[in-house]
């Protein structure tokens, strides 16, 4: 098996992979045909998460080549998940593998899915529906994730919620509390991502021009919201997110990257907020394959770029050159050759 290896900071190669993962037995080995690259991928190849010798591709979709599994039969086209738990903590002791103390992720703590071919166990393969295409597929643990937090925030029909950060996962998070009934209320910086969140259908977003705080606060009839999920990875200081909730409201600190941010928690202090942390959606991989073949998740309007296996070093200098510009970086599809 080959795949792209991060040697140092900025250097990756296409090289073999041979790890233990070979030799474990009952493995499902699948071709993978599509891959993403993330925040966590850039920083990873720029060096901020020090980590090196790893594939790099936060998540993956391909083609069942071989399995022991007879529902896996060759050419079944599958989601592969992106976590292994440590089988050590407490939690996974009493097999609540979502609650893992120590949760490993793709591309970050072991090989992720920019490569020809991996291994896995098929408890972590997911069988697609024909409705759900491999580039749709590649969204399912920000389905998966979102799907955590509105169980995190036990919202109900007519709910607001301030969501501070219109990334992809922001617009895919405020498509599925539409589609509990939730009113989001979408905050974002950038101009792209506010056409990109108004084109996907979410009625109430605030752009880098508007009085993010009055306008909630007319929103709302002058309650302020309740429920706030802030976006870790986002370029926004989260002491506006502070600023959108109400008193003893619950903040949602989440994100798909290990980015590392330091602020003041007075704010959060003087209104007395719970502020609780969400970082996976593993229990919930097969409601977010059903959500999207429900259509409750359109990503058409995502401005989504898509290359080749040979271009992964240039995207991902691309990459790297607005993260740094920007503090802000979309996605990336690769298609594996």
């Amino acid at each position: 098996m080959k795949g792209w290896i991060v040697k140092k900071p900025l250097t990756i190669e296409r090289e073999d992979i041979s790890r233990g993962e070979n030799n474990e037995e009952n493995l499902t080995k699948v071709k993978i045909t599509k891959c993403l690259l993330t925040i966590s991928d850039v920083l990873t190849y720029n060096g901020t998460n020090e980590q090196t010798d790893f594939a790099l591709g936060s998540y993956g979709t391909g083609i069942v080549s071989e399995s022991s599994d007879s529902t896996l039969t060759p050419g079944t086209h599958v989601y592969v998940r992106p976590y292994i738990p440590c089988n050590e903590c407490n939690n996974c002791q009493n097999g609540a593998y979502g609650s893992c103390s120590d949760m490993k992720v793709a591309g970050v703590d072991y090989d992720g899915f920019l490569r020809d071919f991996t291994n896995v166990k098929p408890s972590d393969v997911f069988q697609l529906p024909e409705s759900v295409s491999d580039l749709k597929a590649l969204f399912i643990d920000y389905i998966s994730l979102a799907v955590s937090i509105v169980d995190k925030l036990h919202v109900e029909k007519g709910d607001y919620v301030s969501v501070v950060g219109a990334n992809y996962f922001g617009i895919i998070l405020s498509q599925i509390l539409i589609y509990y009934q939730a009113v989001p209320i979408l905050c974002t910086q950038h101009e792209d991502s506010f056409k990109m969140a108004k084109d996907s259908g979410i009625y109430y977003v605030l752009g880098d021009e508007d009085n993010w705080q009055k306008e909630v606060l007319s929103i709302t009839g002058g309650r302020m919201t309740s429920h706030v999920v802030y976006m870790a990875n986002s370029d926004i200081p989260i002491v506006k997110a502070f600023s959108l909730a109400s008193y003893g409201a619950k903040v949602i600190y989440t994100g798909e990257s290990n980015k590392n941010a330091s602020f003041s928690f007075h704010q959060a202090v003087k209104k007395q907020l719970e502020i609780v942390c969400v970082n996976n959606g593993y229990d919930n991989t097969e409601a977010a394959i059903n959500l999207l073949a429900n259509d409750a998740v359109d990503i058409s309007r995502l401005k989504i770029n898509c290359v080749s296996d040979n271009d992964v070093k240039t995207v991902l200098d691309d990459m790297n050159k607005t993260l740094l510009e920007k503090d802000f970086v979309h996605e990336t599809v690769v298609e594996t050759i």
